[in-house]
């Protein structure tokens, strides 16, 4: 419970929910696949704690522990976060809960506590972000950049790790600041990066490497999910870039509100 100039801030001063849908059938239809695209792009986070914890054997049983914590987290946080969202705020729910939580006008919908943990988290998240998925840009960095005669953590290598990364971050987040469409960019790389990648390839290199027979179920199987997804992959690539478009007109340089 909070007060905001003296009034009580309650469920009750939260604006009102409406679920309905978009009237066109077909707006409905890319909008289903936009989504589609963009809880691929979620789960999808699953595949960079799998594919690391293939580096040092036993390969499998880490692997499946690694993939199973993301997506449990994934269950707890982003489902949960999206599910009460939802409900809460209706088709009027902003991508950044951040927004939702604080409207232009009137009083905040949430205890200071709560917005303020939930800042940290979204730092905290960030970090990992920073850590995770900038592996690959900071090994091709150092590859170049760092003396494999001298130890990892002399000054010689350390200063340009220290500059590099640094450098690299300001830049994405230079960026990110720039082009506030979240909801957009989920979506077009969900469909385009995580659809193939989770669905598709597998299924190829299952084929591959295995070779079961053309008459088997496991053959027939791994096909059908290649055929299923690189539709849903190539609509859900149609659909968002379309959503990107359609929100170009809202489009601001350095805009504090994200274009969902």
């Amino acid at each position: 419970m909070q007060f905001y100039d003296g009034q009580q801030c309650t469920s009750k001063n939260a604006p009102p929910r409406d679920y309905s849908l978009e009237t066109s059938h077909l707006s409905r239809l890319f909008s289903a696949f936009t989504s589609i695209s963009i809880i691929a792009a979620i789960f999808g986070n699953g595949i960079l704690p799998e594919i690391q914890a293939t580096l040092a054997p036993p390969a499998t049983g880490k692997m499946l522990k690694g993939l199973m914590l993301c997506y449990s987290v994934i269950l707890v946080t982003f489902y949960s976060a999206s599910v009460s969202g939802y409900w809460v705020f209706g088709n009027k729910s902003n991508s950044n809960i951040l927004k939702s939580l604080m409207p232009d006008e009137g009083p905040s919908l949430a205890p200071t506590w709560v917005l303020g943990l939930a800042i940290v988290f979204i730092l905290l998240q960030l970090f990992a972000i920073g850590l995770v998925y900038s592996q690959v840009a900071y090994e091709i960095m150092e590859k170049n950049s760092a003396d494999a005669n001298k130890a990892v953590f002399s000054l010689r290598n350390l200063i340009p790790r220290i500059i590099l990364r640094t450098l690299y971050m300001t830049l994405c987040g230079f960026f990110a600041a720039m082009l506030p469409f979240f909801g957009d960019i989920n979506g077009v790389v969900g469909a385009v990066g995580f659809i193939p990648l989770d669905f598709i390839l597998p299924m190829l290199l299952y084929n591959i490497t295995f070779k079961p027979k053309k008459s088997s179920i496991t053959f027939w199987v791994n096909t059908s999910i290649m055929v299923i997804f690189s539709c849903a992959g190539l609509l859900g690539s149609f659909s968002s870039i379309r959503k990107l478009v359609l929100d170009a007109n809202k489009f601001k340089l350095f805009s504090s509100d994200v274009v969902d």
